[in-house]
This record gives C-alpha cells, sequence and structure tokens, in this order.
C-alpha cells in the first residue's frame, strides 16, 4: 500500500500521454495529482499550493527541469522533495540534476510501480524530517541540525541538496563508523536504488562541498565498502574517489 499522501503532488510533463498516464496509475492508488506542463507554471503552483513532491520532467521546453528545480532550491520551496524524470543517463547529466538540488531520478522509460515506489520514499523520508526533534550532530568542526537543516564547517555555511544532506545525515549518526554502501541506499531508497552511481553522485556533491581546499578532509570513501566521516585519516586510508 502506497503511503499516499494527504497533500497533492505536482506532475511536470509536457507530454500529454505520459501526464496522463503517471496521473491515472498515482490517482488510483490515493494520490491526488495536480499537473504543469511548463517550467513557468510549475514555479506558479507551488506559490500558491503546498506540495507532497514535485515530479519534475528534464526535458520540458522553455524553462527546463534542471532550471526550474534551481529555482525551487532558491526560493521557499528549498525543502520540497524533487523526483526528476530523464531520458539521460549519463553521470555527468544526473550529477548536474543533482547538483541543481534533484533529490532522486528515474531514467525513462520507466515502471509505474517504480515511480511510485520512489515518491512513496521520499514522501516517507521528508515527513521524517520535519518530525524529527533538536538534536546537534557533529564531527571536528562540522556540525548539521538536523531539525532546521543548517549545516557549518567552522564559520562557514554549507549549501546541500536534500540527498547530500541524507547521506551526510546518516553518515555523522554512525561517525566515525564505515557506512556499508548497500546501508546507505536501503536508507535512501529502501529496496528500489536508482542505479549504481546514483549514490557516488550525492557522495561527490557532499565532499565538494564539505571538504574545502584548505580543510581536512572529512568524507572519505572505502572502495568497495562504504562512505565514512571523520577526521585525521591517514593518507594511505584515504580514497578520494566516490
Amino acid at each position: 500500500m502506497s503511503v499516499a499522501s494527504t497533500l497533492p503532488l505536482l506532475l511536470v510533463e509536457d507530454d500529454p500521454d505520459m501526464a496522463g498516464n503517471i496521473s491515472d496509475y498515482l490517482e488510483r492508488r490515493g494520490w491526488i495529482v495536480h499537473h504543469a506542463r511548463s517550467g513557468a507554471l510549475a514555479l506558479h503552483l507551488v506559490t500558491e499550493q503546498r506540495y507532497a513532491v514535485v515530479i519534475l520532467d528534464r526535458g520540458i521546453p522553455g524553462l527546463n527541469g534542471v532550471e526550474v528545480c534551481r529555482h525551487l532550491r532558491r526560493g521557499q520551496s528549498r525543502d520540497l522533495p524533487v523526483l526528476m524524470l530523464t531520458a539521460a543517463d549519463s553521470l555527468a547529466e544526473r550529477l548536474e540534476g543533482f547538483d541543481a538540488g534533484a533529490d532522486d531520478y528515474v531514467v525513462k522509460p520507466f515502471a509505474l510501480p517504480e515511480l511510485q515506489a520512489r515518491i512513496t520514499a521520499l514522501v516517507r523520508r521528508a515527513s521524517g524530517e520535519r518530525e524529527s526533534g533538536r538534536e546537534l550532530l557533529r564531527c571536528a568542526d562540522l556540525e548539521m541540525d538536523p531539525r532546521t537543516r543548517e549545516v557549518r564547517r567552522g564559520d562557514r555555511v554549507i549549501k546541500l541538496t536534500n540527498m547530500a544532506f541524507a547521506v551526510l545525515e546518516i553518515l555523522l549518526r554512525r561517525t566515525p563508523e564505515v557506512v556499508g554502501r548497500d546501508e546507505i541506499e536501503q536508507a535512501l531508497w529502501a529496496d528500489d536504488p536508482p542505479g549504481s552511481d546514483a549514490l557516488r553522485a550525492h557522495v561527490f556533491a557532499l565532499r565538494a562541498a564539505v571538504d574545502g581546499p584548505a580543510e581536512e578532509p572529512l568524507v572519505h570513501t572505502h572502495r568497495g565498502v562504504g562512505y565514512q566521516i571523520c577526521a585525521r585519516l591517514s593518507a594511505l586510508e584515504r580514497d578520494p574517489r566516490a
């Protein structure tokens, strides 16, 4: 059973056949679906209505999905979960989408049950984050407040995508342990991880944001095992490749 939200979801898709198929499938399973055929209309709608999640086609004409996502992250909807639909499956294009603030992606063509599973995971995680209590997570000079979603390293404010934030929270809660790839993927996507490069892309974005050029590296990769956040890892143990 889907955990359909009482809030509607916003589908941004210019292909009427695909939009109709997605809407019909989700509405039969309890979701309320609002539809926008353009990025401009989508940005207008999110100022008028609260949404549980946005399903955003990367290739919409005019203001494309990546640009729409960037606009969302700069405005009051910066915490709104965004699931990007894309026909592009290259790592570079996925990184661009994640860097713009997308939380997850589904590559076309896709199965509708997979789409629903991704939506459910995003809504469930967002709901859990809103209900979490006041606490601070720390490692060396890095500090996270899960409730306010503020991240700082020393005096530097760090801006993270939603998924990079989620990965950082997992690692900080377990520091200095090495957390396995499978465990992180399970926490982020349950039983439906989107592909082998997705977690790598999020860790790449996280490392770029957290570890400045003049700062001690805190985000570490253990190839074939998982990831770790800790200070004072020896040079022989470090692997900068995500």
